[in-house]
């Protein structure tokens, strides 16, 4: 898999105000972790003491720190340059992976080769025991598909991708040759891993999906959804921007699944706009001609989608919504 001054795995981890956080997502590293597994931390200029904190808990890790703060997206853009392992995971430092994971990791890509891998995860609130999930949280799907066989068909992959709508990276891991040069995270924008990875599916062939919770996932504050400024919404409805010409030909359930999608983000911006009212608004025009970039079905072949389905209130909103 790996020539011997390659590692097989390689876990980067971007860091901002995360020093309360790191020794338990350390914790659930350490034990797991072979002489094949590299850490690269990016430390994007945080004010506390993160990265000082990795260099005392994990020295064999790589800590990279940034002359500045730049944001999530240019730390992982690092990590990806900075990368040496056959395989890339990107790991939030406030979350934490389950014990074993990374051993059953190295036995399923050693037995299947796949370019792409996902796994389902759990939520827990931050300031409560880790153990401590709400029954609906305990096990959260990121993909709709086979579990435990290599797919190697595109509308499985994309459909699976998007009937769950779970773009975190955390929830996948690549192949590092498979990642293109030129897909990198857009700087300075939310809503960076919905540009990115449905657009990554279309570069890894063999896809695996291991419908188990591999992370443990911690809920911070409020969502992202739930403070939806205008600079936000604009990425929001940015962020799957002309992914229609990037395409192939799909089948027509692929293509309603990603038509679905990108009007649900439509909907759900428009409504946010209305709420926030005054210049808010006068991002509405453009979200409706990012749908039809985005979308693989205009309107009007998405309207009679969800009627053929029998969606009809569904229908009747997007009716609505023209």
């Amino acid at each position: 898999m790996t020539t011997a001054a390659e590692p097989w795995l390689s876990l980067l981890l971007p860091m901002y105000r995360v020093e309360a956080w790191l020794p338990a997502c350390i914790a659930s590293l350490r034990g797991q972790i072979d002489e094949g597994v590299e850490l690269v931390f990016v430390d994007d200029a945080s004010p506390d003491g993160s990265a000082d904190l990795v260099e005392r808990l994990l020295p064999q890790a790589r800590v990279l720190r940034q002359p500045s703060n730049l944001g999530v997206s240019a730390a992982r853009n690092r990590l990806l340059d900075a990368a040496r392992g056959d395989y890339l995971w990107f790991i939030d430092p406030d979350d934490l992976v389950e014990p074993g994971v990374i051993p059953r990791l190295k036995a399923l890509l050693a037995d299947h080769r796949p370019d792409l891998v996902t796994c389902d995860f759990r939520v827990f609130d931050d300031g409560a025991s880790t153990d401590s999930v709400k029954p609906r949280h305990r096990h959260i799907a990121s993909f709709e598909g086979p579990s435990g066989v290599v797919m190697d068909d595109v509308d499985l992959r994309l459909r699976g991708l998007f009937v769950h709508g779970q773009f975190h990276p955390w929830s996948k891991i690549v192949r590092r040759a498979c990642w293109p040069a030129t897909l990198r995270f857009p700087k300075g924008r939310v809503f960076e891993d919905m540009h990115v990875y449905p657009r990554l599916v279309l570069h890894t062939p063999r896809h695996l999906h291991v419908a188990e919770v591999w992370i443990a996932y911690r809920q911070r504050g409020g969502s992202l959804l739930a403070e939806l400024d205008v600079r936000r919404l604009d990425d929001w409805t940015w962020a799957l921007d002309g992914l229609a010409a990037e395409l192939p030909p799909l089948r027509a359930d692929t293509r309603f699944e990603i038509a679905h999608f990108c009007a649900r983000t439509l909907l759900r911006a428009r409504r946010r706009r209305h709420q926030l009212g005054g210049k808010a608004l006068a991002g509405l025009a453009t979200d409706a001609e990012r749908f039809e970039r985005s979308s693989p079905l205009s309107r009007r072949a998405l309207l009679s989608a969800y009627f053929r389905r029998a969606r009809w209130l569904r229908g009747l909103q997007w009716l609505q919504s023209a």
